[in-house]
């Protein structure tokens, strides 16, 4: 399906949830739906984010594009990063979009009275499995844990770090057991591989592990 299509359905999926009478209230009708990132050359890894709801409510308005990737800032460091260890770059082989097309009234985890992760996933991903369709099997980088439990099967595990070998004596142990979920056990069919969002980073154990899962990445599908 073309970008064109992409984008037309997902605005019509838009003016369908601002009527909706349950989640119609948890929408922010005001803000269009940012831009997927395409860099400029042939597209070798995907990255997708939750949703384009950042705190600050008044700089949501200025998010054209998906992570602000169209500028640079925190999050683009971050990946470009990612991906320089990776032997790609962030402006030339990355397709970025989120799961999660619209602006919610406040960020995701402020709202507790509904699960709005799992109350919105049946509405966006099956149009995410068709916007990531014309990229065959290139593989996907996830960003944060609320977005696993929506993408993964049951009984697969949707905690971030259980990926990174996380034991609760990390710290002394040289085991190095990376996991990456495979494509028989995600609704997107094809690999993915759970990072941290960004804020995340500051955690000594993602710290700790990020060079080494990056080439677990690499050596499971870039050699």
């Amino acid at each position: 399906m073309s970008s064109a299509k992409i984008e037309e359905r997902a605005n019509q999926i838009l003016e369908q949830l601002k009527k909706d009478r349950r989640l119609g209230q948890y929408v922010d009708k005001s803000l269009y739906i940012p831009h997927p990132f395409r860099g400029k050359g042939s597209v070798r890894l995907i990255v997708l984010g939750q949703d384009p709801t950042v705190k600050d409510a008044e700089s949501r308005k200025d998010i054209k594009t998906v992570l602000n990737l169209n500028k640079n800032g925190s999050v683009r460091a971050y990946l470009a990063g990612v991906c320089n260890s990776l032997g790609i770059n962030v402006s030339e082989n990355v397709y970025a979009t989120n799961l999660y097309k619209n602006f919610f009234v406040r960020p995701p985890t402020q709202i507790v009275d509904i699960d709005i992760f799992q109350e919105f996933a049946p509405v966006w991903l099956p149009l995410l499995i068709d916007e990531l369709a014309q990229f065959g099997h290139i593989p996907v980088i996830t960003l944060g844990q609320p977005i696993l439990a929506p993408l993964v099967n049951d009984a697969v595990p949707a905690q971030v770090r259980h990926y990174w070998d996380y034991t609760p004596d990390w710290r002394s142990g040289n085991l190095h057991a990376f996991q990456h979920i495979k494509p028989q056990e995600n609704k997107l069919g094809r690999i993915i591989f759970p990072f941290p969002h960004q804020p995340s980073l500051r955690k000594q154990f993602y710290k700790a592990k990020m060079e080494d899962y990056i080439s677990h990445v690499k050596a499971t599908v870039f050699e």
